[in-house]
């Protein structure tokens, strides 16, 4: 049996870890028929945790634009290889379950993701990381780049 890869969502916020595993996935699909999806998540919180100031608003606003500009430059590297692209940018207070619902809403075939270190032993046992959380709830073939 043989399992066709349409569609590959790759989640991006900029670090070192999203990079790497745009880095990898690139040449991986470039000789298949395959679309990547780039998807990047603006934490959505608000300042004391009761209402958004105007200082959240244009937060908000300016990380959208950087998260444009790098999607940008993301869909420029996959034209490179010849590989089609699309991104989305959304507004969000949990990214793990956004990227697991946007999986779903686009049929996603796949998930690409890599892990940022996290440095001390009390950051490992406290703060659940996004790749875990995804890959637990994944509607689909998860791929980790380590």
């Amino acid at each position: 049996m043989v399992i066709k890869i349409k569609k590959i969502l790759v989640p991006y916020d900029a670090t070192p870890s999203s990079e790497k595993a745009v880095k990898k996935v690139l040449p991986l699909i470039e000789k298949h028929d395959s679309k990547i999806l780039f998807l990047s998540c603006v934490h959505d919180k608000a300042t004391f945790g009761f209402f958004k100031t105007k200082s959240d608003k244009r937060e908000i606003a300016k990380e959208k634009k950087k998260a444009e500009r790098h999607h940008e430059r993301l869909k420029k590297e996959a034209a490179k290889f010849g590989i089609p692209s699309s991104s989305k940018i959304i507004k969000s207070d949990l990214e793990s379950k956004s990227i697991i619902e946007y999986a779903k809403d686009q049929n996603a075939d796949l998930i690409v993701m890599s892990k940022s270190k996290i440095g001390t032993h009390a950051e490992k046992m406290y703060y659940n990381s996004t790749v875990d959380a995804v890959f637990k709830k994944t509607p689909c073939p998860f791929l980790y780049i380590p």
